[in-house]
């Protein structure tokens, strides 16, 4: 195995994978990217994942409506998202038989549905329980909401409000790790344009030591937002070290993608993600749990549509 310099890189080849560090450690075919080093003069930035040029995901496609926010179970055959097909901001599933066949026609799930609007869902991975933004019983302002339900073939229990995450200002777009203990959201709790609902969006953590368990309060996660730009719609991995995220730092939405090496230290510089950027607004991209595929939300073709890419792997041993 080859030696790598004292700027030690951490592999990220699967979600909750023990990542491991040495001397004389070697890093190959990283799917997630690598994880910042320890710093040393020597040391190289952390590299980002790779992708293949994105394809439009046709099964899910209405040029007519809004589409956003996808996310699906451990399986990949149970996919939700955001959809504006029926009218209003609603959540939508679709299933399919094996990961290699289409997406069957979606469906709005109505047990999760209200008057108001419902968006951002986020499914754990075994469909047993979804997190997901909602404006009812709020006054109009978004709040984190979560249901539960005894199967995968069992509806969805009636919802309820995840009352300690609430803020009084907009909270949304919920993103879970495997774990099920950290739990990324985007919020303008800190702005004083919340008030009134303006912007100054960033993304904020919340943990909790079990499942069982109330989440924490939620902190501005460091490193990743930006001074005079909104942040949104965070996909979490690796336990909180790696980090996809939306950004207007650039003028137009963009995918961004940061990692770090431990929960007390900040995240390296955000790199945009070019391989999935587009000159039209990419957001709200979530990562199969194989690592292999990831789906985002993209105006591109003239509407919010979904769209999916293969991670490519990459070789990034060091001599």
């Amino acid at each position: 195995m080859a030696k790598v310099s004292v700027a030690v890189k951490l592999a990220l080849v699967l979600i909750l994978a023990a990542a491991w560090t040495g001397p004389s450690a070697c890093v190959r075919n990283e799917l997630l990217g690598t994880i910042a080093s320890d710093g040393g003069g020597d040391a190289a930035p952390p590299l980002p994942p790779r992708f293949s040029p994105p394809t439009l995901v046709a099964a899910l496609s209405d040029p007519d409506a809004i589409d956003e926010d996808p996310t699906f179970t451990t399986d990949v055959l149970e996919l939700y998202f955001m959809s504006t097909r029926a009218g209003n901001r609603d959540i939508w599933t679709a299933r399919r038989a094996t990961a290699a066949d289409p997406w069957q026609a979606p469906t709005r799930v109505g047990e999760l549905d209200s008057a108001d609007s419902d968006w951002a869902p986020a499914v754990s991975l075994d469909g047993l329980r979804i997190w997901f933004a909602s404006d009812r019983d709020s006054g109009g302002r978004g709040q984190i909401w979560r249901s539960t339900r005894a199967s995968r073939s069992a509806p969805w229990d009636p919802p309820a409000p995840v009352a300690e995450l609430a803020s009084g200002s907009v909270d949304f777009a919920p993103a879970v790790d495997a774990t099920e203990t950290t739990m990324l959201l985007s919020s303008d709790r800190a702005s004083p344009a919340a008030t009134a609902g303006g912007a100054g969006f960033d993304i904020y953590m919340a943990t909790r030591a079990g499942t069982g368990a109330a989440w924490g309060w939620p902190v501005a996660v460091p490193g990743v937002n930006s001074d005079d730009a909104d942040e949104y719609d965070p996909f979490v991995a690796q336990g909180g070290l790696v980090v996809f995220f939306t950004s207007m730092r650039s003028g137009m939405g963009d995918i961004y993608w940061s990692s770090r090496r431990a929960l007390a230290e900040p995240f390296a510089p955000p790199v945009a993600l070019d391989d999935l950027n587009s000159t039209a607004y990419d957001s709200d991209s979530t990562l199969s749990p194989d690592l292999g595929t990831i789906m985002f939300s993209s105006t591109r073709s003239g509407n919010a549509e979904i769209y999916e890419a293969s991670a490519l792997r990459q070789n990034t041993s060091q001599k």
